[in-house]
């Protein structure tokens, strides 16, 4: 079970271009056959050996539907590392514009003004970052591309978190 990858789990490419929808379809297919359910009456052996696997198979779909550990799993198969728990460099440019969008937030917030605009920007660079991701993990393979997209759309998904937590309190 441990040598299985996320992909394997739910019978699905190795690839970062998945849909959710997809991904949802391997996920309903891989469970069925493990469902704790069907093992009710089975003896409790085979009891827990459904329970782990229907583990494992929740935590692959959690993690391909989650754009970030998607790419991380990638280029965990592929031998490279993201290195965002040991490597803190980042583009200049990029540190300001997440400092920018932070100073937004806080300002609309205290005018009172909508951020949808934020988010909205916020979501453009978002979906900048996955199809990056998508040329550097498939179309044109270039891991040290993926790696530092990846390392960016973690930081944009945080802020985007926080800016819309921020937004419900």
């Amino acid at each position: 079970m441990a040598d299985l990858t996320p992909f394997a789990l739910l019978g699905l490419p190795e690839r970062f271009a998945l849909s959710e929808e997809l991904v949802q379809k391997g996920w309903m297919n891989a469970i069925a056959r493990v469902h704790p359910d069907r093992f009710a009456g089975r003896p409790a052996a085979e009891r827990r050996v459904a329970e782990q696997w229907a583990g494992r198979i929740n935590e692959a779909r959690d993690e391909l539907v989650d754009p970030v550990r998607r790419a991380s799993a990638l280029l965990r198969l592929r031998g490279e590392d993201t290195g965002s728990e040991t490597d803190t460099r980042m583009d200049g440019a990029f540190l300001m514009q997440q400092m920018l969008w932070r100073e937004q937030a806080e300002s609309l917030r205290a005018s009172g003004g909508t951020l949808e605009p934020l988010l909205a920007a916020i979501g453009a660079e978002r979906e900048k970052l996955i199809a990056a991701l998508v040329d550097s993990l498939d179309a044109n393979p270039d891991t040290a591309r993926a790696r530092e997209a990846v390392r960016r759309l973690m930081f944009v998904e945080k802020i985007r978190r926080d800016i819309e937590r921020g937004a419900q309190n």
